[in-house]
């Protein structure tokens, strides 16, 4: 459509009178010429992104100067769980109509830019081009490149470093950063899938070793995020600047935001370059893409629900997902605590869950009302999982994506709040919130009905309470002893 617009606005401005015959060579003529006029542009941006890392690597002749750590940040210490409350087994009681009064916190997550290229970077076909095949989290992917015009890195220091990022900079490396950023595309990869995948394309090319250090630094900045490289006793290691604090992790707080140190050393001091590169972003710790790595399922797992057992579903899910969730690193969300839970409810199932698990629940919530199929769905999440607390089963505390809850035997309060929001948004369609009292969590629904129980009003709408922890209690019924009038709640 473009193409043909460019060709009808050359025609009018030019008068041109263009006969049947030729206005396919016309045509040809023009496309040609808007190719020439494409590729002129790539080629600014080319000489655009190679200037930039000439000049960036006469910066790291500059001698990077010693830093101190800060102490790795620790979780606030929680309240500690209370202990479940079950009813028997009865017809589900309707609870009355209770408004609750309270304030409703709702913090502005502040929006982060996503980190993008300096300049766009286009796959150019090469002759008889090799291909170099990594794997990481199960998952195949392969990039264009020749193991045989790999640079070499002499040693640690500036010059060395410099010297370095000027062969990378060269075209034998384009291609290989094309296909990454593709990838990431590709497979819908969250930015911490795509620093996991950079990591183990820099290990498959240089092992683990200073050489690999600085290509995934490079590899990085290419790709539009932040991080500086540090030095210590002659080894390199990358520092990342992350949009939000890691839990237990080395940190380094420099003029543009905080690095941490993720290669599991135990350093306090080191020499640190003194700039980022031009343009880029930190990276953002949000769960926010599907992250499709290949299917590999688990072992069949039996669950149930103990008062609709009509509902009873086996679920297998992604072990490949699994393994990424956990070494997903915990952060910490200094401006309102609700929002890292948050993050793992916004986290979809993957597809192995859900062509399971989805099936068994619409044969039973189907020409249900919303209280009924609300009531089937919370009581499924309240039985079909035994409980135990994170310090019990891991030692801290750990919160669950909704995929590990329905692989793990154990799970806690706010791995049932995660989850049972997660299932009534994908199976109903209702928004939800989050429900924190001190050592517990539970959840709210926004109903099209005004479902009679304990409820908030957010932004003029009416959340129920729904607490899967409260076992076998109804959709608007609070666990005894939670005081709502100071429950924190954070709409999802």
């Amino acid at each position: 459509m473009k193409h043909t617009s460019f060709l009808i606005i050359l025609l009018i401005l030019g008068g041109t009178s263009v006969s049947a015959q030729n206005f396919e060579d016309f045509r040809r003529q023009q496309q040609e010429a808007f190719q020439s006029f494409r590729q002129h542009t790539q080629q600014e941006f080319e000489e655009y992104r190679r200037k930039v890392n000439a000049e960036f690597a006469e910066f790291l002749k500059n001698p990077w100067e010693q830093a101190d750590s800060n102490e790795p940040l620790k979780e606030a210490p929680k309240e500690p769980d209370i202990p479940i409350v079950e009813l028997p087994i009865i017809n589900v009681e309707v609870p009355k109509e209770n408004r609750i009064n309270v304030n409703i916190e709702k913090p502005k997550i502040e929006k982060v830019e996503k980190p993008v290229p300096i300049a766009p970077v286009v796959y150019t076909p090469k002759p008889k081009e090799k291909t170099l095949l990594f794997v990481f989290y199960g998952t195949e992917g392969t990039v264009r490149f020749d193991m045989n015009g790999k640079a070499t890195l002499k040693g640690s220091a500036e010059k060395d470093v410099s010297a370095f990022w000027s062969e990378l900079s060269k075209d034998n490396y384009d291609n290989l950063l094309a296909d990454c950023l593709n990838l990431k595309e590709e497979l819908d990869l969250c930015d911490w899938a795509y620093f996991k995948m950079t990591e183990k394309v820099s290990e498959t090319i240089y092992g683990k070793s200073n050489e690999m250090v600085v290509f995934h630094t490079w590899l990085l900045t290419q790709s539009g995020f932040r991080v500086r490289l540090g030095r210590d006793n002659g080894r390199l290691h990358l520092l990342l600047n992350t949009n939000v604090k890691l839990v237990d992790t080395p940190y380094w707080t420099l003029d543009d935001g905080n690095y941490f140190l993720l290669d599991g050393s135990k350093i306090d001091r080191m020499n640190i370059m003194g700039n980022s590169f031009s343009g880029t972003k930190a990276l953002r710790m949000a769960f926010d893409s599907r992250n499709m790595f290949s299917p590999k399922e688990t072992s069949l797992r039996d669950l149930q629900s103990k008062r609709y057992p009509d509902l009873q579903a086996q679920v297998a899910c992604n072990k490949n997902l699994l393994d990424f969730m956990a070494d997903y690193p915990a952060t910490l969300e200094e401006k309102y605590e609700l929002t890292d839970w948050a993050k793992y409810a916004y986290t979809p199932l993957s597809e192995s869950a859900r062509k399971r698990l989805y099936p068994a629940f619409k044969s039973q919530i189907q020409d249900k009302s919303e209280a009924d199929a609300a009531n089937i769905i919370l009581n499924f999440v309240q039985t079909a999982f035994e409980y135990k607390t994170d310090p019990e089963v891991w030692g801290k505390e750990r919160a669950f994506f909704p995929e590990e809850t329905l692989f793990y035997p154990y799970c806690d309060c706010e791995d049932r709040a995660i989850l049972f929001c997660r299932l009534v948004t994908d199976l109903m369609g209702l928004k939800t919130a989050l429900v924190y009292y001190p050592g517990h969590l539970a959840a709210a629904v926004q109903f099209n009905t005004a479902i009679p129980g304990d409820y908030f009003i957010i932004d003029g709408k009416r959340f129920l309470i729904c607490d899967p922890t409260y076992i076998n209690a109804s959709i608007g019924m609070t666990m005894p002893r939670q005081n709502n009038s100071t429950a924190k709640v954070f709409p999802l």
